[in-house]
Order: structure tokens, then C-alpha cells, then sequence
């Protein structure tokens, strides 16, 4: 995208509400969230409404980016995923597979080229899957999005300046690389977490195109990632790194082991980071710090009560749309990418 249009972008949405490039962006948000939805229903995925107000449930790793909400003198969060709760219908007839799209709310104190404060998160669930399944529905949904945008955005790619043949990048299969490889690459020690400036030096090196990463050291990732049977320092994972945004697809197989999942949520740094937060909320102050370690795995039991009933083999990803839209678009800044952003400069 021309340095110029981004400049323009990145501008209050209520200052550029008439401007011939922001229907161009949503033009093309509009095409990619079609390419979601008509892959995942032409591979018969339900697609379930997911809740966006939590007690914790709908956490990433940092719980310390989440945006907490008094709810008639409760203390709940914005959601940031429904992985939680689209795991849940997995075991039933019918919904073996199953996708969401919903606002992911990250609390970041500082909105860069990279961060935003809003932004929608497409889902998917999948029963009985491995990372080769994975990769190939990955690929589907975001092959489907670069043709329906080259196919329908062809003025709306022209207004933002991006060549018609960079939606080529995009054609699959994808190259797959460890994450043992890609530290040794790039220099750095086991348990590093890979960074922008990281996930883009591995892109370049394999010529500018996405590529996944996989087999993450356990202690970086998610509790609920599953533990890899042969070499249990690291998890069955992957995330897809794309030109210009970088990680722009979380995935992982599920750990579907109760006592190997409650034991990952103990141990969690994400657990760790919620009594941070537990201890602030009203009638917390007074609590010992195993009242709170207790009161903060509490509050999963209904997700580890669910694997304990149902232990069903799975495994998904979410795909941060602006990321794959920034990329698509050949941009530098994610707030260039989409038809709104949030923060408290641009919010309308």
C-alpha cells in the first residue's frame, strides 16, 4: 500500500467516512469475511454464536490484557476468544466441526503499527484433527479469501495501490518449518518468544510468503495446548506467519488429557497473571493467595469438567482478520487495515 494512502488511514474514521479508500477497505474486509464463511460451510461447519462477556474463559495467555466490565456489581471481562465455548459442542452428533467470528478485545496500552484494541477473530473447532488437518483448512479458508479479493476487488485494490499479482503470495500449500529451526535461524535460545521483528526476518528468508512454525516449547504457550506424546517440552502447535503483519494464525491440537490439562492450568503463566488480576476485583483483598490461586482455577471448571466428561481428540486455530487484511493489502500499519480501529485517538 503507498505510503501516502496510509497516512490517510490511519486517520479518525469519522474524518474520512466519505473517502473513496475506506470503501475500499471494507470492500475487500467484506470479501475476506466471505471467504471464511463460504469455506467453512461448504466443509459443513456450524457456525456458533460465542458469548463476549466472561468471568475468564474467554482469556489468551496475557490475562493482563483484558478489558474487565462491571456487570450489575459483578466483575467480568470482554471477551478476546470463543475457543473455549466452540470446543464445547465438538462431542455432539453434527457439530464436529465449528467456527465463530467475534470482537477480540486486547487491553494494550500502546496502539502501534501492530496493535489494536478491537478487532474481529475468526475461529474454528475441529473434532478428531491433527496440525496436517489443520494446515489444510487454514490454507482453504485463506485461499478463498485472496481469490474472492482478486476476483471482486480489483478497483478497490487499484484505489489502494496493491499489484493485482501480490495475491498470488497467497496460493497454497505453504512452507513448514519447527520452531527448533526457525531459533537457529534466526540466532536465538530455546524458550525465546518469537517477536515482529523475528516472525518478518523468517518471512524474508523464505522469500516474502507465509509459513507456519510449529512445536512451540510448552511454557510459551497456551495451558490448553496438547502436550506433544514423544517430546513433551514442546506442544503440538502452530502459528502462520504472513508478509507485512507477521503471526497472523494461532493454532494448536487440544489437550484432551484431563489430568495433563488441569495440571498445564496450575503451572500456567496465564494463571498466574489472573490472580494479579482476581485481586483487585471487589471482595478479593482480604483473600490469601491460595484463596485466590483457587478461586482463579475455579473459575475453567466447566471446561475441564467438559474434557474430563468428554475427552474428544481436537484441535483449531483464530486468525486475527486485520492481520491477514493488512497483509492482503500490502500494508506497513495495522491501523491502515480495516474499515475501523479503536483507541482513544480514533474512536468514533
Amino acid at each position: 500500500m503507498k505510503e501516502s494512502i496510509e497516512r490517510k488511514l490511519i486517520q479518525k474514521r469519522s474524518e474520512i467516512l466519505n473517502s473513496r479508500e475506506l470503501t475500499a477497505l471494507a470492500a475487500i474486509e467484506s470479501e475476506i469475511s466471505y471467504g471464511f464463511l463460504e469455506y467453512c460451510r461448504s466443509k459443513g461447519f456450524k457456525l456458533i454464536d460465542v458469548p463476549h462477556m466472561t468471568k475468564a474463559t474467554g482469556a489468551c495467555e496475557n490475562f493482563l490484557t483484558i478489558f474487565d466490565v462491571d456487570f450489575f456489581g459483578e466483575q467480568v471481562y470482554l471477551s478476546q476468544t470463543g475457543q473455549l465455548y466452540l470446543e464445547a459442542f465438538l462431542h455432539q452428533p453434527g457439530f464436529e466441526r465449528t467456527c465463530c467470528i467475534g470482537p477480540s478485545f486486547r487491553r494494550e496500552e500502546k496502539v502501534d503499527d501492530r496493535h489494536a484494541i478491537e478487532f474481529p477473530l475468526l475461529e474454528v473447532e475441529i473434532a478428531d484433527c491433527d496440525l496436517r488437518k489443520l494446515r489444510y483448512h487454514a490454507e482453504g479458508i485463506l485461499s478463498t479469501m485472496a481469490s474472492n479479493v482478486s476476483e471482486k476487488c480489483t478497483e478497490d485494490l487499484d484505489v489502494l495501490g496493491v499489484p493485482p499479482e501480490w495475491l498470488k503470495t497467497f496460493r497454497p500449500p505453504y512452507e513448514v518449518i519447527t520452531y527448533e529451526k526457525a531459533i537457529t535461524t534466526l540466532g536465538l535460545s530455546w524458550g525465546s518468544d518469537l517477536k515482529a521483528e523475528h516472525e518478518q526476518a523468517l518471512v524474508e528468508w523464505n522469500g516474502q510468503k507465509p509459513l507456519f512454525v510449529t512445536h512451540y516449547p510448552q511454557e510459551i504457550k497456551f495451558f490448553n495446548m496438547r502436550l506433544n506424546r514423544e517430546d513433551t517440552k514442546v506442544v503440538n502447535s502452530m502459528d502462520l506467519l504472513f508478509p507485512y503483519s507477521g503471526e497472523c494464525l494461532g493454532a494448536a491440537e487440544r489437550e484432551e488429557d484431563y489430568l495433563t490439562l488441569r495440571k498445564r492450568l496450575e503451572d500456567s503463566e496465564m494463571l498466574s497473571l489472573m490472580q494479579q488480576v482476581i485481586k483487585k476485583e471487589p471482595g478479593m483483598q482480604d483473600k490469601t493467595d491460595f484463596q485466590i490461586k483457587a478461586d482463579a482455577i475455579s473459575r475453567f471448571d466447566w471446561y475441564l469438567d467438559l474434557i474430563r466428561k468428554h475427552p474428544v481428540k481436537h484441535a483449531g486455530f483464530g486468525m486475527g482478520k486485520n492481520r491477514i487484511f493488512q497483509s492482503m493489502v500490502a500494508s506497513e500499519d495495522i491501523r491502515a487495515a480495516g474499515s475501523y480501529i479503536v483507541n482513544k485517538e480514533t474512536i468514533l
